[in-house]
């Protein structure tokens, strides 16, 4: 089926926010904030703060709140951590997905604590971590990327005419200097050799500007910065196959615009000027579609779901029949549940931006022919994926695994933070939990309530939820112990259990 794919740019100073939509639905969504600027694709002067023989690493200073990690000469943990640079994990990131690189980065010199060096930041801060740091710089072009130091021409796995590689691969090694590596990208397919060319020495002259900066800035401080948001989605995204391109700003819509006359006037007329006075991703449905994608729970056209929750670990994708209940048999109604929940977890992941490893749990299937199936629809929905994406064969219990390309935090991390009565658990202390740990307190001060005033303070939700009798439960508690009780409820208290505070005074009023 033929997708259809526009650009929609929400901007204001303060955030710009870009949406990829294919046949109308929201697929990716991508969001600079000015606040908290991506650091991905920048370039520092770091200098190493702590190395860790045992684990090949570093952690790097590169003036941030939190060190940066360093794979140090590992070849291996290289390859894990994705270390080709923000091409891998920013937009474009299909571009690295070559068939012919080489085998690992070539060695680099040994580190000291306290020695400078050049690093590039290849992923985001996330929660306690600090950034992700690589010392193999990649630097994306329009058509090519540059790897300092990695002498390789690359082909990116989407260009797969034969004579179109080959042209492209010697052509891109005839203009090659000693030290230069490049990945051809797929939007080099079909373009002018001078084009080509002039990408080389564009990427080169950066490169060499880089070093330049480098020698001068002192250590621990930014050297260069990559494009923002909108340069690098007009490079790596607005292409052929998109057929439509809007802005709300004047002058983003004029840089846009100016863009695109440069280098593909025949583009001018699919960039188009949002001017209506309700909000753009209102006028597209976009913004309703971000806040359903903060819920867990997906609802599928015929009645069934799909339940995804992210963990540290990993992310799960639940697929349920609901109240879908089929036309023929139960094997036909599961089968055709989790055809249709395939495309939907999908474009789950893409827009919720959920990466690492995920683990889809199919309703079982009994019929080898329909695991088979839903195995290669799955297959050929993570084509559609411009973050690398493999999946493995249906498990017996009917479990998929499947890495994806982490490309800096979710959509959820991103647009929440952890609830301060819950602490991010998703849960609170029932009010039989929060009374029963009040009640172990005061058997633990025993005899020091004797004579005393002892205050129970609580939210009024808790206080609402107590059985009567278990109130007094706690009181004749307090009691039996010589203790007087009174009750207080405030609005300003914890919810949970450590919410229910106990305030003791002795009988002179002072705090026990």
């Amino acid at each position: 089926m033929e997708v259809r794919k526009s650009l929609v740019v929400n901007a204001t100073p303060l955030e710009t926010r870009i949406a990829l939509l294919e046949n109308g639905q929201l697929c990716e969504l991508f969001i600079e904030r000015t606040m908290t600027r991506s650091q991905v694709g920048d370039v520092y002067k770091g200098r190493v703060a702590k190395l860790l023989p045992g684990m090949q690493s570093a952690f790097v200073n590169i003036g941030g709140a939190k060190d940066g990690f360093l794979y140090l000469d590992d070849p291996v943990a290289h390859r894990l951590a994705g270390d080709l640079g923000p091409e891998e994990e920013g937009e474009g990131a299909e571009e690295a997905a070559v068939e012919d690189l080489p085998p690992a980065p070539p060695p680099l010199p040994p580190l000291k604590e306290g020695e400078e060096t050049l690093v590039q930041v290849v992923k985001d801060p996330i929660g306690s971590k600090g950034p992700r740091l690589s010392r193999h710089l990649s630097f994306p072009g329009r058509f090519l990327v540059l790897m300092p130091g990695i002498e390789h021409i690359g082909i990116s796995r989407k260009i797969t005419d034969p004579e179109e590689r080959e042209r492209l691969r010697e052509l891109i090694r005839s203009h090659a200097q000693p030290g230069e590596g490049f990945i051809v990208r797929t939007a080099a397919i079909g373009e002018k050799d001078e084009d080509l060319v002039g990408d080389v020495a564009f990427l080169r002259q950066m490169w060499e500007e880089i070093q330049t900066q480098a020698a001068r800035v002192p250590p621990s401080r930014l050297v260069w910065q990559d494009l923002r948001l909108l340069q690098k989605v007009l490079r790596d995204i607005f292409r052929e196959e998109v057929a439509s391109f809007w802005v709300d700003d004047a002058a983003i819509h004029a840089e846009v615009v100016a863009f695109v006359e440069k280098l593909h006037p025949e583009w001018v007329n699919r960039v188009k000027r949002f001017t209506s006075d309700l909000p753009i991703f209102d006028a597209f449905g976009i913004e309703q579609e971000i806040e359903a994608a903060r819920q867990p729970k997906v609802f599928l056209k015929h009645g069934g779901s799909i339940v995804l929750n992210q963990t540290e670990a990993l992310v799960s994708v639940d697929v349920n029949t609901g109240k879908f209940v089929g036309k023929k048999d139960l094997e036909e109604t599961v089968f055709l549940t989790n055809l249709e929940a395939i495309p939907e977890a999908v474009r789950q992941l893409r827009l919720r931006n959920l990466g690492g490893i995920v683990v889809i749990d199919f309703i079982d299937m009994v019929d080898p022919a329909h695991r088979e199936a839903v195995l290669t629809r799955l297959q050929e929905e993570l084509k559609r994926d411009r973050n690398h994406a493999r999946a493995g064969a249906i498990s017996e219990f009917g479990l998929v695994e499947l890495t994806r390309k982490r490309t800096g935090p979710s959509l959820e991390r991103l647009l929440t933070q952890p609830c301060p009565a819950c602490a991010g658990t998703g849960r609170l202390a029932s009010p039989e939990t929060a009374l029963l740990k009040a009640y172990r307190e005061l058997v633990r001060l025993g005899e020091r309530l004797r004579g005393a005033q002892v205050r129970l303070t609580l939210h009024p939700d808790l206080a609402a939820g107590l059985h009567t009798e278990a109130r007094e439960g706690l009181t004749q508690l307090a009691q039996l112990l010589g203790a007087r009780v009174e009750w207080i409820e405030r609005p300003d208290a914890p919810r949970q259990a450590v919410g229910l505070e106990l305030d003791v005074l002795d009988q002179d009023g002072a705090s026990a």
